[in-house]
This record gives C-alpha cells, structure tokens and sequence, in this order.
C-alpha cells in the first residue's frame, strides 16, 4: 500500500529529517566536557581535563560552551556567586553537574562571616559588617537570613534596629550595606560559621532552554535556589536545595515589606520542564512551584520522587490572567513531610505551613495530576485550595495523607478535618483510593524517608 504525507511530501520530509538527526550528531560529536576545580584550578587553563580544570564561577559563566557540553564541578568543594548557565539545543542538552568522589559540590549564595575582622561592635549587645567586606561590588543586595553553625539555626529579620530584642535578631541597613545584629558576644565566638543568604538565584535560568543540573548542592540563597523565566526543556536531577529565601521582594502600598524565596521555581511560560530525584528543605515559600502573571503557558511540566521537608509549602501553584494556560502538569511519588516546620515560619507574618498550596487562579488549566504522594503533618493544614472551583483542572488519587492535629483540607474558607476528609474528597470525584495511616518511615529522625518493611503504603504505588 502506498502512503501518503500530508503537508511535506516524502522526497521533503526525508531529508529534512535526516538534517535534523546530523545536527544533533554534530552537537554531541563536538561537545565537550569542562571540570572546575576551586582548590586546584585556574581560569587560564582549558578546563578539558581534571589537571587543566578552571577555577572560577565566573569563568564558567563566561566560557564560550554549547549544546551537548558538561561543566563538572569537583565534589567536595564550593563556590560562591551565582550560577548563570548556557542553553543547549535539542539533542545537545548542556549540563551542570559533578565528578570526582564526596559529597556534591556546593553552590553557595551567600558571604561568609566567620572571620573576627567580619564584625564590629557597634552598641551595647550589637553588631554589624563592615560594608566592604559584604558588598565587595555593586550593585549592593539585601541580606535576607543568617544561617549558623551549618543549619543549626537561622536568624530572625527585622526591618529596624531597634527592633532588635533578642538573640539573633538582625536587619539589613541598605544604606550603609551593613548587617546589624544582636548577639551577647562576638558573634564568631558564637557560632562555628555564619552565612549571610543574599537576595539573588543561585541559579538564574532567566531565557534558557535544554538544560540540565545533577548531583549539585544549592544552599543559603535569600532569593530562589533556581529561577527564572520563559523556561523550557529543564531537567534538576539529584540535586540539594536548602535555606533558601527570605529577601526582601518589595514594600506594599501600605508600608508592609514582604519577603520571598522558593527552592525551584518556574516562572511564567514554562514548559517540558522536570524535576527528580531531589531533596529540599529549609525553604522560606515553596519548595517546589510553577507560576505566573499576566499572559503566559505552563505546560508539561513533571515533579517526581523528590523529598521534601520543613518548608512552608512543599508544593505551591498559581497562574493568573484569564488569557492564561496551565497543562499537563505532574506531581507524583513525592514525599513531602512537616510543611510550616521550618526557619522562615516563624518569622513570616502570614504562617501558612501546607504541602499543596492552590492559590487563586484564573488561568484555563487542565490536566493538573496529583498521584502517589506522601503528605505527612503540617503546621496549617495539608491541602489548601483557593479561589475557584478546582474539580474539573485537578486530578488527586492513590495519595497518603498523615495529619495527626488539625485540618486535612481548607477549601476556600471550610476548614475539613480527618473525619470528613475522604468523604469530602470522594464527593468532588478527587482521591478514590486513599490512605490516612502512618506511613511508618524507616528512620526519621534522619531523614530517612523511605518506606520501612512494614509501612501500610508498601505496595500501594505510593513514595518510592
């Protein structure tokens, strides 16, 4: 039988494609892999090898690589600044990633101060940077946590001096650049290491597209771990992302500042994005979020077998302008546990711990899938959905839900507790097969989020 082709005949169409597959053979025949090395390399070498390997954030930065490249960063080390990566192309995604043996090597957005000339007294209990050392360029940022002794605990931010009461309280005096901060002693005989988050992406993927990170360590960032609009064809894989966010996003109208900051986040026209195998915690927002303003298309965008915990939310989503498109969204096999339980809870004036977090929405959306996740304990509630009817875009089911004090639920402004929550669910065509017992991790004191041996949800199709 003989077959026809629309559009392109035969003859076209085979070249065509054959020009396509070179090009793609092409990228990857010419692709490159560069090593940096912040002990023992230098950005006069040719990166090719681990020997020659570059030094630099800045180097890698402006290095003139491609699609199908990989840029490792040797494990165990750490560079601090920002990350702004390359795009690929279709066939020849770029990649960020690591190599050698250790722990993944960390992208640090923050200034370290852990130095006695780092501070100076400057009041009965209090003191401050020197403006030199914390802003050794413009334009200068703000500074939106300190992050002590490796995490083991964080500031709290005030917007003036002398509002600084209690130990750890800090404010960022954006005209002099300094940190101010109330602390009994000097603060480096405090504390072990101090880290002062300041308000950029650690990775700025604002316009890029094919591209890849895995196995990196994104930690103590003011603004978003990664961010950036008009995304497209990004792939996080195996990554950390931790104390992330607190910066000062603006002032309303009414003087109020507000502050900001998610692990990953796709802003605005977004699209085949996926983030996997990862792990996030200490988040000021979300951890993990698609969302926009004005006109724009999220589409196709996957979230799967990460683990997440104290972060405000676990799982945020908005998308506003009714000339607006969401589709084919998917968050499934995640374990997401103790939603409001972090640092930036507790300083927020609107706590508001939820793993999903439906904002109001009016952008058409459909094929938006829940699916096989974990939700365990959360400060507000687990699931919150807002501002429209969410039947027809959403679609939850096969989900474990664990909340052993208040809400499950808050649809609109009904507050639903366990005793109505499957009921309520099964009502709206959400959640036919559902599990509300203890999932029984196998060390959580750890973080050790795996199903133990005798976990109700083994062999449910739940977590991973």
């Amino acid at each position: 039988m003989e077959t026809h082709c629309t559009g392109l005949g035969r003859r076209s169409w085979i070249p065509l494609f054959v020009m396509m597959l070179t090009g793609s053979f092409a990228a990857l025949a010419t692709a490159r892999t560069y090593y940096v090395d912040a002990a023992g390399g230098d950005d006069g070498w040719d990166g090719l090898k681990p020997e020659t390997a570059w030094r630099s954030l800045a180097k890698v930065n402006h290095a003139p690589i491609g699609p199908g490249d990989k840029v490792l960063f040797r494990r165990g080390q750490a560079w601090r600044g920002q990350l702004v990566p390359r795009s690929g192309e279709a066939g020849g995604a770029l990649t960020y990633g690591a190599f050698g043996e250790g722990p993944k090597p960390m992208l640090l957005g923050s200034v370290s101060a852990d130095r006695l000339e780092d501070w100076q007294e400057a009041g009965e209990g209090i003191w401050a940077t020197p403006a030199p050392r914390l802003h050794p360029s413009d334009p200068p940022v703000d500074v939106g946590n300190i992050i002590f002794d490796h995490g083991k605990s964080a500031g709290v931010k005030k917007w003036r001096e002398e509002d600084l009461r209690d130990e750890g309280d800090f404010c960022y005096d954006a005209k002099s650049w300094r940190v101010v901060l109330r602390s009994g002693g000097h603060p480096v005989q405090r504390h072990s290491s101090i880290e002062l988050a300041l308000r950029r992406h650690i990775i700025d993927q604002s316009g890029r597209g094919h591209v890849t990170y895995e196995n990196l360590d994104l930690r103590y960032g003011a603004a978003h771990g990664i961010g950036g609009a008009s995304t497209h064809h990004i792939t996080v894989r195996g990554c950390d992302v931790s104390w992330i966010g607190g910066g000062h996003q603006m002032t309303r109208p009414d003087g109020r500042p507000v502050r900001y900051g998610n692990g990953i986040e796709f802003w605005s026209s977004a699209r085949d994005c996926r983030v996997e195998g990862c792990r996030l915690w200490e988040i000021y927002d979300a951890a993990l979020t698609n969302q926009g303003d004005g006109t724009n298309v999220q589409e196709n965008i996957v979230y799967r077998q990460n683990v997440i915990w104290n972060c405000e939310y676990s799982f945020e989503y908005w998308n506003r302008g009714p000339a607006s498109r969401t589709r084919n969204i998917l968050f499934e096999r995640n374990t997401c546990v103790d939603a409001g339980y972090g640092w930036g809870h507790r300083q927020r004036p609107d706590p508001n711990g939820r793993h999903l977090m439906f904002y109001d929405n009016s952008a058409a959306t459909t094929n938006f899938v829940v699916r096989s996740n974990i939700f365990c304990r959360a400060t507000e509630s687990l699931l919150r959905l807002q501002g429209r009817d969410w039947t027809p875009a959403l679609a939850m089911s096969s989900n474990g839900w664990r909340q052993e004090h208040g809400a499950f639920l808050l649809w609109g402004t009904e507050s639903v507790g366990a005793d109505r929550f499957r009921d309520f669910l099964r009502a709206r065509g959400f959640e036919l097969r559902t599990w509300t017992a203890d999932p029984k991790f196998a060390d959580p004191a750890k973080r050790d989020y795996r199903l133990a041996p005798d976990s109700p949800l083994q062999g449910a199709g739940i977590g991973f």
